[in-house]
């Protein structure tokens, strides 16, 4: 019985839709946040708040300065000898005129304007006005160190802005009442415009731009414009919740695009993901090619996926088909010779005769050795690969190798088999390979040039030198070979020796065995050098020639 069947993996979470969805927004938050939080558009606003509030101040101040009463000439600077002087010989303002001016630009603007004296005593005030122009009081603020309560979300409000901004000055009722209590009004008295950045009490910002009153050749007082408390800052809020909304509609987008690319993108990925895990399965039989899905006509990096798997299953299932063809092959051919061997063995027992139990043995040892061929070149043919892929490569002399290589078989095939052995390697042959093997595809040509060739005939071994790559040819003068069957025979366990010459030196060395691997492991041993093997059969009819392609030392595949 079979072990027990694991459990199928369930698919993780669609964690790369997430990645390509928060990578897609991640940007974009971050250029909202930095919209929200590192823009510069509060000091730009700021800016031309000031400059507006100065250039409304000017104009306002040159209209003031016109209903001032007494217009004597200012020798003193009223920052020093305004308050030991008490206030005299200063103007006296024609305080229903002034009224008058600053109802009507009070009327025009959200600013809130403030007259002084050159003594700095606050003379007007557009926000203690009424539409009836008449001065109306109203009652102040708290004094400082009192005690006033506050909401939580104010304070909560005002904490967070506290993390976030630099404390600034505070301008309460109390000390805008004194003229001499702000740098910036005093800067105006003395004939310098100035602009102070304040918070009310309750942290909301407020800006004030102070102006000097021109008299005839003399100051005689200054106009302070504030900003309506929190005014910029509400702007600035408007900004951002218009950045907020915008930010949303982009996040909303780009939800939309992610969640479009990642159809694109993760679906595809996941068939590819559940085909693949169809070979994971327990099945009596593998899946087909057709399994994966085909996705070359995408033209991207998912459908170079898909045929790169469709590529590699492919060559996975035909590497499988192979072993299988293989195995049965490898059955096929044991089952020949053991067969006879059984057949041999049974009938050594019944024989009668000394002759007959001779050729029996004979039978039998003919069997073993051909067993032993068969066994010894299947466990060579398994190995290859593997041994091809240890094995290192080395330059060396082809036309060096072969002539070694003919010297030492030229005896043994002349005094066997009455052949001559011919050797042509003159030139110089530099090649990159691994030598054993190379020497090993040109002593199983050589062999097979000699079992196809009449006793007193040649085989023939040369070597030609090109350009590009290195030719080494075995020429045989046996019967040839069959037009069609120029690519079989390379494959494994094919062996076809019905035109090879009968002689007791062939029929010995036919006892021995024919495995029908050794142009299979010749070829596929050039191949793995990058180069061929072919066959084919001489122009001049007589025989059969193989020629062993190599690359030139210099121009191997890599």
């Amino acid at each position: 019985m079979s072990g027990p069947r694991k459990p199928e993996m369930k698919p993780r979470r669609r964690r790369l839709l997430a990645r390509l969805i928060g990578l897609n927004m991640l940007g974009l938050i971050i250029l909202a946040g930095g919209f929200l939080v590192l823009s510069e558009s509060r000091q730009f606003l700021t800016n031309a708040y000031k400059q507006s509030l100065e250039a409304q101040a000017r104009i306002v101040a040159g209209a003031l300065s016109q209903t001032v009463i007494n217009k004597n000439f200012q020798f003193f600077d009223p920052s020093l000898f305004g308050p030991m002087i008490g206030g005299r010989n200063g103007p006296d303002w024609q305080v229903r005129e002034a009224t008058k001016i600053l109802q009507r630009v009070a009327s025009a603007t959200n600013a809130r304007i403030r007259l002084y004296g050159r003594d700095g005593t606050l003379v007007l005030d557009s926000a203690h006005m009424d539409r009836s122009i008449n001065v109306i009081s109203r009652e102040l603020p708290p004094l400082p160190g009192t005690s006033t309560t506050q909401g939580w979300p104010k304070r909560i409000i005002a904490a967070v802005r506290g993390v976030f901004r630099r404390e600034k000055p505070v301008l309460t009722e109390v000390s805008a009442a004194e003229g001499y209590n702000l740098p910036e009004v005093v800067s105006a008295i003395k004939g310098r415009a100035a602009s102070v950045q304040r918070q009310n009490q309750d942290g909301a910002d407020i800006l004030t731009v102070a102006v000097p009153v021109q008299g005839y050749r003399a100051i005689i007082g200054a106009l302070m414009v504030s900003t309506r408390p929190g005014e910029i800052d509400d702007i600035i809020q408007a900004e951002r919740w218009v950045v907020i909304e915008l930010a949303l509609i982009a996040l909303l987008v780009s939800l939309m695009t992610s969640l479009l690319l990642a159809s694109t993108i993760t679906e595809p990925v996941r068939k590819l993901a559940g085909a693949m895990r169809v070979f994971n399965r327990s099945s009596p039989t593998l899946p087909g090619l057709e399994t994966i899905p085909d996705l070359s006509r995408r033209g991207d990096e998912i459908g170079d996926l898909s045929v790169a798997l469709r590529e590699m299953t492919g060559q996975l299932l035909d590497r499988i088909n192979t072993i299988d063809r293989f195995a049965a092959d490898v059955a096929h051919e044991l089952k020949n010779p053991l067969t006879s061997l059984h057949s041999a063995v049974q009938s050594l027992d019944t024989a009668t005769s000394e002759d007959q139990r001779r050729d029996m043995k004979r039978i039998i040892q003919n069997d073993v050795r051909r067993l032993n061929r068969l066994i010894t070149d299947i466990s060579n043919a398994t190995r290859l690969d593997a041994e091809l892929n240890r094995g290192e490569s080395a330059p060396f002399d082809l036309s060096e190798l072969a002539n070694e290589i003919g010297t030492a078989l030229a005896p043994g095939i002349r005094d066997a088999h009455n052949i001559l052995l011919v050797t042509g390697a003159d030139l110089p042959a530099p090649v990159l390979a691994q030598k054993p093997r190379i020497a090993q595809i040109i002593d199983n040509l050589v062999t097979n040039a000699v079992s196809f060739t009449q006793n007193g005939g040649k085989v023939f071994l040369r070597v030609l030198v090109g350009d590009d790559d290195i030719r080494l040819i075995v020429a045989d003068e046996g019967p040839g070979i069959d037009p069609k069957m120029t690519d079989r025979i390379f494959e494994r366990f094919y062996s076809d020796r019905s035109h090879a010459p009968t002689s007791p030196e062939s029929e010995q060395l036919a006892a021995a065995g024919h495995s029908g691997l050794g142009l299979s492991i010749s070829r596929q041993i050039a191949r793995a050098h990058g180069g061929d093997l072919l066959a084919d059969n001489r122009p001049d009819g007589i025989g059969a020639y193989f020629t062993l392609i190599l690359p030139r030392n210099g121009k191997a595949n890599t």
